[in-house]
């Protein structure tokens, strides 16, 4: 075919995109690594399982780590996944050094970092690989395509466009010229030079060597509206962009061959590729990938719902890349995360399994070692997005908020019993009038069923006597005087030793306290919980509690 007749425009040669993309002036041995995502839907945790490796691969040895959003199937494309892209990599820390940082925004010298915005570079790619004959057109139409599949499927050989198969290949320059001028639609697709007992080695990083048959498969490079495919996209794209590594799913191991091919046509040296495994879950006695249809913690989204601490969601994929991460943050307390050096060489080779005890095992750990500013300015940011009365409460009084959030928190053993922070609303309730006077039925209730119920007149007592200066050890000692005066032993051992001489206990009387200030019988330090909710709700709730 003459290039007056290829109805796509070149608009660059080679030799131009060369200089426009030069090589980039790094370090030897830095990597430039990206995150392609297809515009399609809810990210995938496995997105960011992949944007962390291609992150962190790419910082610690002094290189870039950009962002390119892969959006030549508009079919497909679901109005606002791109920005939920950038916001689920913004909220894990994982945002881009170059590509789209905001709508339509793009930093770097390599974009544009669409790729629908970059069909000319790919058309003048696929011009280059017609005029030295690596491509041709393709007037098919999808019936002579699908008869093409069924007498494949007749004769039970390997399906698809390849050998004899590709019925327009061999087409001669007339038959081509009298395609094109009865305006049939073509596509362009690769004139594959592989052969049959050719073999391609592929050198993983992670996997070592595999090798594949050679590609025979003369695969479409621009569809009929001049789009292309993914297989040219991406690597004119990793070729111009720099791309050092490519590190991408293992549903991608047996497209290597004819990427492969791609890049040596062109001359092009390909970059190193790693498979990753994709996340799996226990399915009753088997194993299975994450599925956004079927697992809801699939979604990135679920994550950013339930209000996972950005470092647990990380530390807990840092588990699932390199299991010697446990260790090192045994090793390395209060060392942030960035310090541990991934060696993806070191990825496991089957799927990493998704374990939701575990990152909430993590996620209580990365809490606990949290200040009450860093969780309220976290929870506060997830409640201004995911629960809008509890944001209102919660930031009306930031030094209150604090507080509540800071009981328990200092000394040996700092508490560990918030997970995430959709927990907050329900857990820290209580402390905010408005909501604990909904709860008040249910506090009722709860006092009702006491067993021993407490006597008349202990609670106005308590309010009477309360000071909330006492530190701890003297507030148990007056709660327990105080206690033993309303038939309470001191501790569990003196009332076992005499049950008839006592109403209860002291467990029982600090329970009672609970169901009064708190409408629950379990509750962080009860002493803690009295001097931050204040003498004033102490005394306003226990003198209310003393009419039930």
């Amino acid at each position: 075919m003459s290039n007056e007749q290829f109805t796509p425009q070149a608009a660059f040669t080679l030799a131009e995109l060369e200089a426009r993309f030069p090589p980039r002036d790094l370090p030897a041995d830095a990597r430039v690594t990206r995150f392609g995502p297809s515009p399609t839907g809810s990210m995938h945790i496995g997105g960011l399982y992949t944007s962390l490796v291609s992150r962190r691969a790419a910082h610690q040895s002094g290189g870039v780590f950009y962002l390119r959003i892969e959006d030549t199937d508009k079919k497909r494309e679901v109005e606002g996944t791109v920005e939920l892209i950038l916001d689920s990599l913004a909220t894990y820390g994982l945002s881009p050094d170059e590509g789209e940082i905001a709508d339509g925004k793009d930093v770097g010298a390599y974009g544009p970092y669409r790729q629908s915005e970059r069909v000319p570079i790919y058309q003048s790619c696929v011009r280059w690989l017609l005029e030295h004959g690596h491509a041709y057109p393709c007037f098919a139409s999808a019936e002579e395509l699908q008869v093409l599949r069924d007498e494949q499927a007749k004769h039970k050989v390997p399906p698809g466009y390849w050998g004899s198969w590709a019925i327009w290949r061999d087409k001669t320059q007339a038959d081509v010229d009298a395609a094109l001028a009865a305006g049939k639609p073509f596509v362009i697709r690769l004139r594959s030079a592989g052969g049959r007992d050719e073999r391609v080695t592929l050198p993983d990083t992670i996997r070592e060597s595999i090798e594949f048959p050679a590609n025979q498969t003369d695969v479409v490079l621009l569809k009929a509206d001049g789009v292309p495919t993914y297989h040219l996209a991406h690597v004119v794209d990793d070729h111009f962009m720099r791309t050092t590594d490519v590190i991408r799913g293992n549903e991608w191991l047996a497209s290597y061959p004819m990427h492969a091919e791609m890049f040596k046509l062109f001359g092009w040296e390909p970059p190193r590729f790693a498979h990753i495994s994709p996340i799996e879950k226990n399915d009753g006695s088997s194993r299975r990938k994450l599925s956004k249809r079927s697992d809801p913690e699939a979604s990135v989204c679920w994550y950013m719902e339930a209000g996972y601490p950005r470092d647990a969601v990380t530390e807990y994929l840092l588990n699932l890349i390199d299991g010697r991460f446990e260790d090192w943050r045994l090793a390395n307390p209060g060392v942030s995360n960035e310090q541990f050096q991934i060696e993806i060489e070191r990825m496991n080779r089957a799927g990493a399994l998704f374990d939701l005890a575990k990152l909430d095992s993590v996620s209580r750990d990365v809490v606990g070692a949290m200040t009450a500013k860093e969780i309220f300015d976290a929870a506060l940011i997830w409640g201004s997005d995911h629960a809008a009365d509890f944001a209102t409460r919660f930031g009306a009084d930031p030094a209150y908020s604090q507080a509540i959030l800071d009981i328990e928190r200092h000394g040996e053993r700092p508490r560990k019993d918030i997970v995430r922070w959709e927990q907050l609303p329900a857990d820290i309730g209580y402390f905010f009038d408005d909501t604990y006077a909904a709860l008040l039925p249910e506090a009722q209730a709860a006092f009702a069923a006491l067993q021993p119920a407490p006597p008349e007149g202990m609670l106005a007592a308590i309010a009477a006597a309360y000071d909330p200066a006492l530190n701890r050890d003297a507030w148990l000692e007056w709660l327990r005087e105080l206690g033993l005066g309303y038939g309470y032993a001191p501790n569990v051992k003196a009332f076992k030793v005499a049950p008839d001489e006592f109403r209860g206990h002291f467990g029982d009387l600090a329970g009672a306290l609970r169901v009064v200030l708190a409408a629950r019988r379990n509750t962080p330090d009860l002493c803690e919980v009295m001097q931050v909710l204040g003498k004033d709700r102490v005394v306003a709730r226990l003198n209310a509690a003393a009419a039930w």
